[in-house]
């Protein structure tokens, strides 16, 4: 499970609730897969992935463009490779939910979460909004 906590806060609110947003569908979705209901989850978890990123995905580069923070054009490449994986997990889903799924999934929103919203979307704390 990951609980939000400051490491995680970008100093902007409206990124962070999104964060967080994202963070409750993923202990969610590590909760199934603990109860053994995984595999039922997929489904769900990748419409919302496929809602959340697009919508999250669009308001945070609009954000980062509007006060001309730094890790702009870092954030939309990387915000880019998360699409196609999710594009790619889309096509597997079609295949048939598995638990390599479910696992896979839920290995790379966590490496995501750990890695992307640390490194580069915290870089928006030096960002001052106008």
């Amino acid at each position: 499970m990951i609980t939000w906590n400051s490491s995680l806060e970008t100093g902007h609110l409206m990124v962070d609730n999104d964060h967080k947003r994202l963070i409750d569908a993923l202990n969610q979705l590590e909760v199934a897969l603990k109860g053994g209901q995984g595999k039922d989850s997929i489904p769900q978890m990748i419409q919302f992935l496929n809602t959340y990123t697009r919508d999250h995905f669009k308001r945070e580069e609009e954000h980062m463009r509007r006060i001309n923070c730094p890790a702009y054009t870092e954030n939309c490449r990387e915000h880019a490779a998360f699409k196609a994986k999710l594009d790619a997990w889309v096509i597997k889903l079609q295949a048939g939910a598995s638990t390599t799924l479910v696992l896979e999934l839920h290995r790379e929103v966590v490496q995501w979460i750990k890695g992307h919203i640390v490194n580069t979307d915290c870089k928006l704390r030096a960002c001052k909004t106008h």
